[in-house]
């Protein structure tokens, strides 16, 4: 019997054999090591940020909320103790800016993320994966993901409005010295891609293009007792000021969003719009302000409600697209809405105790009673909402179709 061959001996005649199939077998297996290596190395240059003791802290948190989930309490999520300033929907929970921290709660009363922040007047805003947390009128402003900060920011004058797009880019407003104020573009890296000072023009509202690339301006100037109101689009790559801007007759803008990467929405005190970078203005409502009852900013769409003078409606809610194409039907309610929310084509609406959901055709699909002391809806992708309540919130789910039985898909 041929005596076996020790580990040692066996590897110095693979690699020291002619044989040709041994050859390519050794070139092969060094190849993939070596890019293995790489691999590896590239991974952890890019991901710096998951592996400081923060990040790992907080992974090492959800794993263990993960695995002490029980099925009674998923649908509850707990707010943290002290008084809480703001709050919004953020991946898969809740976003809360309380007294000293900023915390991220999951249902199951655990919490994936909790950072010291002051902010005495904080504002969130929110996309798919990134949360930007200014505080208005004072200096600071924070970008976070679900775990933990990303980078935060003082500027050298005070914050007036902020946004922030899908690929994590931000614009911040600020009252800028020696001008009327100005606006700022960062992206992910907290590297300054674009600004512009204006000697002539407040600016209201800065929104930036899902894909952080575009950037629409809401201003105004007085002259005297005249206001001026222009909406202005650029490109962050533009060196060059805003100009020829779209006519906004003295509105002053309530509430602004892009519609995908060419169309704006903007909500006005008397009159709501959709504008393409054209300055084509495809849809206008016009109205007065006391009849602005809610509105809701989705990517894709905006849902609008408004006071109706019928004999059987107090309140009517309708949905405009970025072509600006409007519901065929509005939604006519017998009494005012106390919070709505559109997303993924659902619409939730809350009036007092009761939330009802409505298929983008504006059918109701569900409706939940007996949510006594409810304040606000959020709805949610995939078929889920968030209702806020005082001490907690809870996620809701959509549940079988009442009055669309018989519609095809909306």
């Amino acid at each position: 019997m041929m005596k076996k061959l020790r580990p040692s001996r066996r590897d110095y005649l693979t690699k020291n054999s002619a044989d040709p199939m041994l050859m390519t077998v050794r070139r092969i297996r060094r190849s993939v090591g070596c890019l293995l290596v790489a691999v590896s190395v590239l991974f952890v240059a890019l991901n710096l940020e998951l592996f400081t003791p923060a990040s790992i802290a907080n992974i090492r948190s959800s794993l263990q909320a993960a695995s002490l989930v029980s099925a009674g309490d998923t649908t509850v999520i707990s707010y943290p103790s002290g008084s809480n300033k703001c709050s919004m929907p953020f991946g898969n929970g809740l976003a809360i800016c309380a007294d000293n921290s900023l915390n991220f709660e999951l249902p199951s009363k655990y919490s994936q993320m909790e950072m010291a922040l002051t902010y005495a007047n904080p504002v969130m805003r929110a996309s798919n994966q990134y949360l930007l947390v200014f505080d208005r009128n004072a200096y600071r402003f924070t970008v976070t993901n679900t775990l933990s900060e990303l980078y935060s920011q003082t500027m050298t004058s005070p914050i007036l409005n902020a946004d922030i797009s899908t690929d994590g880019s931000v614009a911040i407003v600020t009252d800028e010295a020696g001008y009327k104020s100005a606006v700022t573009v960062y992206n992910i890296d907290n590297e300054q891609l674009y600004k512009w000072s204006s000697p002539d023009y407040y600016i209201m509202s800065a929104v930036l293009s899902a894909d952080g690339q575009r950037l629409a301006l809401f201003c105004f100037k007085q002259d005297g007792l005249t206001l001026t109101s222009q909406l202005f689009f650029t490109d962050i790559n533009s060196t060059e000021s805003p100009e020829n801007g779209v006519d906004m007759d003295s509105n002053l803008v309530l509430g602004m969003k892009f519609l995908g990467n060419n169309t704006v929405c903007a909500v006005c005190d008397n009159a709501t719009y959709v504008i393409s970078r054209s300055g084509q203005i495809r849809y206008q409502r016009e109205y007065s302000p006391d009849d602005l009852i809610a509105f809701d900013l989705a990517e894709d769409c905006i849902a609008l409600a408004t006071e109706a003078y019928s004999q059987n409606s107090r309140a009517e809610i309708v949905l405009i697209n970025a072509r600006g194409t409007a519901s065929r039907n509005p939604l006519s309610l017998p009494t005012e809405p106390d919070s709505i929310s559109y997303c993924d084509g659902r619409l939730a609406v809350l009036t007092g105790d009761t939330v009802s959901f409505y298929s983008k055709s504006l059918r109701e699909i569900d409706q939940q009673t007996n949510l006594a002391g409810v304040s606000r809806i959020y709805m949610r992708s995939g078929g889920t909402a968030i209702a806020l309540f005082n001490s907690q919130a809870r996620v809701l789910s959509i549940g079988n179709p009442l009055k669309d039985l018989h519609t095809g898909n909306d």
